[in-house]
């Protein structure tokens, strides 16, 4: 994997987009208006920045992170992504409601991840046609500072996609 989309740039998608970009994958970063691409970018960016003060970021790493993210109001543009990690807030509907026009989009090696913690990963794959290559991938708050993942298959998650989101997780770490 290459290209991570994440979809939503509240706390916890700017977080899960830092973190990608700063482990040095592609991120394409969603929300539904520019302006507030803008003010998540901005965040992202003043929190490498804080890093590189901190000695934790190199300023070569805070480069290259910053110029991997890419901002679109798009999903059909985030659905391109050999991953897309869904961060929107945790209402039901509202997430299948995504996961549906994701997978409309998506190419069908594409796997579909979220970030909840508290709705069922088997009722946010259904909204899909792909519940073989979707699963929970929910990062701690802040995702930038706590260094945990926790991954949760749904009952039709394949092998193979649990393997590749496990290998994806140990990379990223």
């Amino acid at each position: 994997m290459q290209h991570i989309a994440v979809i939503g740039s509240g706390t916890m998608g700017g977080g899960i987009a830092q973190v990608l970009a700063l482990a040095g994958y592609r991120v394409t970063l969603y929300d539904l208006e520019m302006g507030i691409l803008d003010q998540a970018l901005d965040r992202i960016q003043k929190s490498i920045d804080k890093g590189v003060v901190r000695g934790k970021v190199t300023a070569v790493m805070a480069v290259e992170a910053k110029a991997a993210i890419t901002l679109t109001t798009s999903l059909a543009e985030a659905a391109e992504a050999d991953l897309v990690i869904e961060a929107a807030p945790e209402k039901l509907e509202l997430k299948r409601k995504i996961f549906r026009e994701l997978d409309a989009h998506a190419r069908p090696e594409t796997i579909l991840a979220t970030n909840t913690s508290s709705l069922s990963i088997n009722a946010l794959a259904a909204a899909t046609n792909r519940p073989d290559r979707f699963l929970g991938l929910h990062f701690f708050n802040p995702a930038h500072i706590m260094e945990l993942v926790e991954v949760i298959p749904g009952d039709d998650t394949s092998a193979e996609t649990l393997d590749a989101a496990l290998a994806f997780i140990q990379e990223e770490a």
